[in-house]
């Protein structure tokens, strides 16, 4: 199950001085590596200093997915192409942030303040809060302000805000968000009023994007807005916008053959901070108990989304996986889809998309790494073999091209080389990369058309691409909404031949991080961690861009995790491990049975008395950490471990079908079956009110419908007994339902009036009694 906003692969190969909770002690091992003194942080004045224009440009991004750092990239190049100005874009993490207060003070003679404007693309994440890499710059600048319902920001009073040392700072924001959440692009608004109150002057208006909406839309809406006040800020004129499109392409990186390169300085798939290859044969609890070659017995290792854990799957099975979603298609072609796929099946004018969801549980014993219940794991997933061949054909590339060990090299020919990340790990054979670090199957951006135009060798095509450019409609009903990939483009443009250096350094993203509820308790399994993941699959008409008029086809989507997971469920990897070398100390990871993975914390927490009662709405995958929620008391009831009685304990939970889609039916019934066998000292209220949906012959039923139909008894156990509730799944819908209910309960169950309803829903949030995972 995904938690709301995630974090982008390209942060995860950039040190950083932060560390994270989870950790391990090692007993065994086979080499000692001293570990590497985290760099020291860049400063906003030695940037400066280093940038040759006269007018400057620093553009930060707080992002959890990479976003907001591609928004950022593209209004920098923007910038630099239509005015000359450089620009850099920065990540928080890498920086003193102190510094941005005193920069101003430390600027060259000669130098102006007002020449330099400081960007902040600042992505909301969770429930109003700053994104992981922009974190420790929040908790500075904000004081410790500017959470949840905190937004008096206008009255800190710290040494920044009563000397208003923002004043030599000119600035702009753009704030990316989602309407569905209650802190809509809270971080945006709040550091832009925090500059203003510390004196800053903002240049143009403040950007907000809605990804419930269309971000890319809200960006392009703003963005002509904010370069023309930058242009005015500056004083300087608009050197030409297409005038670009005639000249030969730079490359960010270059990218070199290493034919020579030996096998244990290759990268075949391993995460890691410091660009080491992290190998091992079986895996933390295997019978080899090698570890990560460079701990030692002295040291820690810290495992986080920069260094995640290549954990091996301790078990996985099937929850359901017999019935199918069937879409009735008119007019359009199907057609087997490129690549061939078990889960789609074609009859008459149906198609009929197989429905799959599977628990896998990972191993994480003997790694030192501790969960709480109620936290997410992040994962990193992989492209199937399928779609990586697929690409690779079209891309003109055989199996020895696949297979060739490749190095990037930033292009110092480029002048946003000296500012570029690496993109992912390497040396790497393409293939590796193709699989293990690159999105393959994301929809192409507008702006990477542009650069695609290039390579075009047809002029027809090159037209059509350019056209697909300019017109924003255009783009949107034959790219975006149809979903096409670059595979798809290719297909549509065969001219175009894209060079590797293009390819691999700036057509195609990162692989993020997608983070899951974890479904076990950690009481109960704290050696293992648990995940409930529901493939996400769909399908889509395409239709030819160099041809519309001609018959569409359905193209068919897949989510990037869980339809990886569940190919490691059926065995159907596809993914050969490197050949073992006994010889050698960094034997390989077996890539089929081991997935990279960390622990993210969460504030989604059972009460720390386990007396207190608890309702938990959660339909679908929603239910994931209510199994490890009611798992954990029925644990802490057997055992003893609490003095008083468990309290209450109500799951809500709604699905399709009680034959067909039903998580955990039997398991379920048994813990119920536990709880009610336990004598009267242990014995406590435990309950599960199931809604199903589509049960033929019966009216469809939701979990709101179930929680009204005992509306009295929820508004009791919530007011009265001073009860907490939890809500998992769907914001846009049923969390938005559930928080309507909720309301009216107070006012027909409580007596209150609409406003009062509102304060009391509202402390219930504020007093941590009403917490929410939604997505």
């Amino acid at each position: 199950m995904f938690a709301s906003f995630t974090k982008s692969l390209i942060s995860a190969f950039t040190p950083s001085s932060t560390p994270s909770s989870s950790s391990t002690k090692t007993t065994t091992t086979t080499t000692t590596i001293a570990p590497k003194r985290p760099p020291a942080k860049k400063t906003i004045t030695t940037t400066l200093a280093s940038l040759q224009s006269t007018h400057k440009l620093i553009l930060f991004y707080g992002s959890q997915t990479g976003t907001a750092e591609d928004l950022a990239s593209r209004t920098a190049n923007e910038v630099y192409a239509k005015f000359g100005v450089e620009a850099v874009v920065a990540d928080f993490e890498d920086y003193d942030m102190s510094d941005l207060i005193t920069f101003s003070q430390n600027l060259d003679d000669g130098e102006e303040a007002g020449k330099v404007v400081i960007g902040f693309y600042l992505a909301t994440y969770g429930e109003g809060e700053p994104t992981d890499n922009a974190a420790d710059f929040y908790e500075w600048f904000m004081d410790g302000h500017g959470k949840g319902e905190d937004d008096d920001i206008e009255d800190i009073d710290d040494e920044i805000a009563s000397e208003k040392q923002g004043t030599g700072i000119n600035y702009i924001v753009f704030g990316l968000g989602n309407k569905t959440y209650e802190h809509y692009n809270s971080m945006g608004r709040r550091i832009a009023r925090r500059l203003d109150s510390i004196g800053a002057k903002r240049v143009g208006a403040i950007g907000e994007g809605d990804d419930d909406g269309s971000m890319e839309d809200d960006f392009l809406a703003w963005k002509p807005k904010i370069i023309e006040a930058l242009g005015t800020f500056y004083g300087v004129k608009d050197l030409g916008g297409k005038a670009s499109r005639g000249l030969a392409h730079v490359p960010l990186f270059n990218v070199s053959i290493e034919s020579s390169i030996t096998d244990k300085a290759v990268f075949h798939g391993e995460l890691s901070a410091d660009h080491k290859p992290r190998r091992f044969q079986n895996g933390p609890g295997g019978e080899d108990k090698r570890q990560f070659v460079e701990i030692s017995t002295k040291k820690r290792i810290l495992y986080d989304a920069k260094n995640p854990l290549f954990s091996k799957i301790k078990t996985s099975y099937q929850l359901f996986g017999e019935s199918s979603d069937e879409i009735k298609v008119s007019g359009t072609t199907i057609t087997a889809g490129t690549p061939e796929h078990y889960a789609y099946a074609a009859d008459g004018s149906v198609l009929k998309i197989q429905r799959q969801c599977v628990h896998v549980e990972f191993d994480i014993s003997n790694t030192g790494i501790r969960y709480e219940t109620g936290d997410h794991v992040g994962i990193y997933g992989s492209n199937s073999v399928a779609h990586v061949e697929e690409l690779a054909k079209l891309l003109g590339l055989d199996d020895s091209g696949l297979d060739e060990i490749v190095k990037l090299k930033a292009n110092t020919a480029n002048r946003l080389s000296t500012m570029a990340k690496m993109p992912f790990p390497n040396p790497c054979s393409v293939r590796t990369a193709l699989t293990h670090y690159l999105t393959i199957n994301a929809p192409i951006k507008q702006h990477h058309l542009e650069l695609i135009a290039k390579f075009a060798s047809d002029e027809t095509e090159k037209t059509a691409i350019y056209k697909l450019v300019d017109d924003r409609n255009l783009y949107v009903e034959r790219v975006e909404t149809p979903q096409k990939n670059l595979a798809e483009i290719l297909r549509d443009f065969p001219s175009v031949k894209l060079p590797l250096d293009v390819l691999l350094g700036e057509i195609l993203g990162p692989i993020v991080v997608r983070y899951y509820s974890i479904s076990s308790s950690s009481k109960k399994e704290p050696q293992t961690v648990s995940i409930t993941a529901v493939a996400v699959r769909y399908a889509l008409p395409q239709k030819q861009l160099l041809h519309p008029d001609a018959p569409a086809h359905i193209s068919f989507k897949e989510g990037l995790v869980t339809s990886y997971v569940c190919r490691l469920t059926e065995g159907k990897s596809g993914f050969v491990a490197p050949e073992i070398d006994a010889s050698e100390s960094y034997p390989s990871v077996p890539f089929n049975t081991h997935v990279p993975i960390f622990i993210r914390t969460s504030s989604f927490r059972l009460p720390r008395d386990a007396s207190a009662p608890i309702i938990m709405i959660g339909p679908g995958t929603g239910v994931a950490p209510f199994r490890a929620f009611i798992q954990e008391r029925v644990h802490v009831a057997a055992s003893g471990l609490s003095k008083k009685p468990v309290g209450s304990t109500w799951l809500f939970y709604g699905c399709r079908h009680p034959d067909q889609d039903h998580l955990y039916k039997n398991e379920l019934a048994q813990l119920l079956a536990t709880a009610a066998a336990f004598d009267d000292e242990k014995k406590f209220d435990l309950r599960v009110h199931n809604a199903f949906s589509r049960v033929p012959g019966q009216p469809r039923q939701y979990v709101q419908n179930i929680v009204e139909a005992i509306g009295g008894e929820v508004y009791e156990l919530l007011d009265k007994r001073r009860g907490y509730l939890y809500l998992c799944g769907d914001a846009k819908n049923m969390a938005a339902d559930v928080n309507a209910l909720l309301l009216k309960l107070a006012q027909t169950c409580g007596g209150k009036t609409e406003d009062e309803a509102k304060r009391w829903v509202k402390t219930l949030k504020t007093s941590g009694k009403f917490q929410e995972d939604v997505w």
